[in-house]
């Protein structure tokens, strides 16, 4: 079965499904049985039925190379702020690495978008702290700055509340990234850049500070009434 013969017959067996909640009693049971029967002949679980309305969509982190641990916590912070969920596909060559984003709507491509655009900020006012550290060894300027990075996306983690979406909306992006995913999905364990001189305070301090006037939200606008406009 092709993906678009999925949508069509998981489409037709969410309506079924929707109308099993009629107040009519007599409606909601045939509704209910027609659904049960599609889903039987058509050997398919009502997780595959959620996650088939669900898509992805991919924005580029600008190298090949295993994300830093600020951009994956950055990548997490705007999965959960747009309800959506998030995985990120290793590069390989001369291919980047992306942060895929799998939702519902025009979710993914709001996802996909914010995080573009607060990744490029994010690298801008990493090079103009950096620029900052040049008394300092090599070692000591990654770390500072990796601590930096990772202040600067906690304040942006500050603007998210909760999963931006309803019970349905996550048990379908479940249902897609146990299909889609489960096989070959690594947990990334890596910890964050870790404290060592007694002033590595100043440079999260740097960094929750350069965050203040950046807004989650803010890159949505335009791309919301973009993409609303041309559907």
């Amino acid at each position: 079965m092709t993906n678009a013969e999925l949508k069509k017959i998981a489409t037709k067996i969410a309506k079924c499904l929707a109308l099993a909640t009629s107040d009519n009693p007599g409606e909601a049971a045939a509704a209910k049985r027609q659904a049960d029967a599609l889903m039987k002949k058509y050997n398919l679980t009502s997780g595959e039925v959620a996650a088939a309305d669900v898509h992805e969509k991919s924005a580029d982190i600008g190298s090949p190379y295993r994300p830093p641990v600020y951009l994956s916590h950055l990548a997490n912070v705007i999965a959960e702020a747009f309800g959506c969920g998030g995985v990120f596909h290793r590069g390989f060559l001369m291919e980047n690495t992306c942060a895929n984003f799998f939702g519902l709507g025009i979710k993914p491509e709001l996802a996909a978008y914010t995080f573009d655009v607060l990744r490029r900020q994010l690298a801008k006012d990493r090079t103009a702290y950096s620029a900052t550290l040049k008394r300092y060894k090599r070692a000591n300027r990654i770390r500072k700055a990796d601590l930096f990075c990772e202040a600067w996306v906690y304040r942006i983690g500050e603007q998210v509340n909760a999963f931006a979406g309803n019970e349905s909306e996550k048990v379908a992006i479940d249902a897609y990234k146990q299909k889609r995913y489960a096989a070959g999905l690594k947990a990334d364990t890596r910890a964050g850049a870790v404290a060592k001189q007694n002033n590595d305070w100043q440079a999260s301090a740097a960094g929750y500070k350069a965050a203040e006037d950046v807004s989650l939200h803010k890159p949505v606008q335009a791309k919301r009434g973009a993409l609303l406009g041309a559907r």
